[in-house]
């Protein structure tokens, strides 16, 4: 329900990387749309930085938008998801596959690729992140037991090639803590009912990884329609 929903979230860690990934390649004035938006905490800390971006938020979870709607002023939001995007074609600047491609349908993966190309402009830039695939790390991931996907670089460079996207820069941050913090945050949320339960030790632990150069864990991508 929408009152289960909270816009207290660190900017920390993953999330961080995120947005600074987005500052790096100056989406400043770009119509910027955001897969998988939830709640909208990503159109929200677009929006602090005063820049006049036009944002548009999508998700399949209709409570999510409703809450974002009402809670983010400025921007849009609309239900729908990575392999139906509610746009026309050649519509938005910058596309962000934020934690997402990992939870379409499996193998649809390029279809949803195909998806995002076909709303991107000509030159326009897609966002990427997604679980890297390591021994360790996926045994420590819980969801990865019921279908969570994690991926390899080659497997991610395979999929955006066929979508005729051309990878311009690609890291991989954050190390154990993470998967060590996730084990907390579904234990804990399953337990208590909590939408996110905060650890500030484990957070701080996350966060300091991803501030380093680089990691083991998530995959940052950023890619051009050709």
């Amino acid at each position: 329900m929408i009152k289960n929903f909270t816009f207290k979230v660190p900017i920390s860690g993953r999330v961080l990387a995120c947005l600074k990934l987005l500052n790096k390649f100056n989406v400043n004035n770009k119509t910027i749309l955001d897969v998988g938006s939830s709640f909208g905490w990503l159109e929200r800390e677009i929006l602090k930085t005063g820049k006049s971006n036009k944002l548009i938020g999508v998700d399949p979870n209709k409570d999510a938008v409703m809450f974002a709607q009402k809670k983010v002023k400025g921007a849009r939001f609309l239900v729908g998801d990575a392999l139906n995007l509610p746009l026309k074609n050649n519509q938005v600047d910058v596309v962000t596959l934020f934690d997402v491609i990992e939870h379409v349908p499996e193998n649809f993966e390029t279809k949803a690729l195909n998806e995002v190309n076909r709303v991107l402009m000509k030159g326009g830039l897609l966002f990427l992140s997604t679980p890297n695939s390591k021994f360790l790390l996926n045994i420590l991931d819980v969801a990865y037991l019921f279908g969570h996907r994690h991926y390899k670089k080659e497997q991610l460079i395979k999929y955006l090639k066929k979508s005729k996207f051309k990878i311009i820069e690609s890291r991989i941050l954050g190390g154990y803590w993470f998967s060590i913090y996730l084990i907390w945050l579904y234990l804990t949320k399953r337990i208590t009912g909590n939408f996110l339960p905060r650890n500030t030790f484990l957070e701080n632990r996350e966060a300091s990884e991803f501030l380093k150069d680089n990691g083991i864990h998530t995959h940052f991508i950023v890619a051009r329609k050709m």
